[in-house]
C-alpha cells in the first residue's frame, strides 16, 4: 500500500487521538475508520440529512458522547429522531428476557423476536 502525506485538520486529528484510545487502534487506523463510515454515509444519504448530520457536528469526546448516551433526554431525543423517519425502536422485554419489544412511532408496541435479522411479532 502507498503512503500519502496530507494535511489535516489539529483538531481532528486530537479527537482521533481521543477515539484511537478507545478504540485501541493506531490514530491512522482511526481516521481510515471515519473515512471509509464517511464514504457509505456519502453514498446512502440524501442532501437534506447529509446537512442535518453535518449540523450536529461532532462531540470533541467520545466518552462524552457515550456519557450523554445514557441520560432519559439523550434517549428520548434519539428515540424523537428515529420515529422521526417513521423507525421503529427496539428494546428487550422486560418480562420476558427472550423476547423483544418493538415500539413504533405511533404508539403500538409488539413483542416478538428477530429472526434472519427480521423483527417477528409473536411468542
Amino acid at each position: 500500500m502507498a503512503t500519502v502525506r496530507i494535511h489535516i485538520d489539529s483538531g481532528l486529528v486530537k479527537q482521533a487521538k481521543s477515539a484511537a484510545l478507545v478504540a485501541d487502534r493506531p490514530i491512522t487506523a482511526q481516521i481510515e475508520h471515519w473515512a471509509k463510515l464517511g464514504r457509505i454515509l456519502d453514498s446512502v444519504l440524501t442532501g437534506a440529512s447529509m446537512f442535518r448530520v453535518k449540523q450536529l457536528g461532532c462531540s470533541p469526546s467520545p466518552c462524552d458522547s457515550l456519557a450523554a448516551s445514557q441520560t432519559q433526554a439523550c434517549q428520548d431525543k434519539t428515540r424523537g429522531v428515529i420515529f422521526s423517519h417513521g423507525m421503529p425502536t427496539y428494546s428487550s422485554d422486560p418480562d420476558n428476557p427472550k423476547l423483544i419489544l418493538e415500539r413504533s412511532p405511533d404508539g403500538s408496541i409488539r413483542s416478538g423476536r428477530f429472526v434472519n435479522r427480521k423483527f417477528v411479532p409473536g411468542s
